[in-house]
């Protein structure tokens, strides 16, 4: 597998793993991770790779932008559950809202980012 194609799926296993974080903060009150889109591994390395080398798949603005929101939807949550208001932080990380729908369309956008990396596509 590429360095690219380990990359986006090493992605789609951390965001996965962000959900969960997301509900260990809602449960616990306390929040250890740095919820900026560009302090995570992933969006350091899309940072860091914008010329040329990620650029050239059209999949990488789509995947930019959702990630960028993504991080600013967790982030939400987080705030309103540090703020104690665990009723809407539940409702937020949950199915069908916005950080759900964010989420999904990530997944889907990696997945066919992935796809064309390793030329299933």
């Amino acid at each position: 597998m590429s360095n690219i194609a380990n990359t986006i799926y090493q992605a789609i296993v951390s965001h996965t793993a962000w959900k969960k974080r997301l509900r260990d903060i809602i449960d616990t009150g306390e929040n250890k991770y740095d919820v900026d889109a560009e302090q995570c591994k992933f969006g350091k390395w899309l940072k860091e790779n914008t010329d040329g080398l990620l650029s050239i798949y059209e999949h990488y603005p789509q995947v930019v932008h959702l990630h960028d929101q993504f991080h600013k939807e967790a982030d939400k949550i987080i705030r309103l559950a540090l703020y104690g208001k665990l009723q809407e932080a539940n409702t937020a990380v949950g199915y069908g809202g916005d950080f759900d729908h964010i989420s999904q369309e990530l997944v889907r956008a990696l997945i066919a980012w992935h796809d064309v990396v390793i030329g299933k596509k």
